[in-house]
């Protein structure tokens, strides 16, 4: 059943899956930083340094951003079909789009490096 709904029959439900799951991503990882910041608590710069230390940590923070790009492309890009009308100003925002979170994710690669 799930994977006819993923085939060209329904060309929507591709996007509407991957937003969905990239959430799903997203709100648990959020719940694994607030649980980590109620025990860890840290209050300097070094305490932040050595939170982020972890290479679970960064891996699980490099998914999370990967997550963010895709869900921030596909619902903007979402926006941009609904309320810009002119094609040509779509491409252009949509590449203006994609740029700008290629570049969020090298600078969050970057960070974690």
């Amino acid at each position: 059943m799930l994977i006819e709904l993923l085939t060209k029959r329904y060309p929507g439900m591709r996007a509407w899956l991957t937003q969905r799951l990239t959430g799903l991503v997203m709100a648990i990882y959020v719940l694994l930083a607030l649980l980590r910041f109620f025990i860890i608590q840290p209050e300097d710069y070094a305490a932040w340094v050595s939170f982020f230390q972890p290479v679970w940590w960064r891996i699980a923070s490099l998914i999370f951003w990967l997550a963010l790009s895709l869900h921030a492309w596909l619902g903007i890009r979402d926006v941009f079909k609904d309320y810009v009308p002119n094609y040509g100003v779509q491409m252009v925002l949509q590449k203006i789009l994609v740029v700008l979170l290629w570049i969020y994710l090298a600078w969050a690669v970057w960070l974690l490096a």
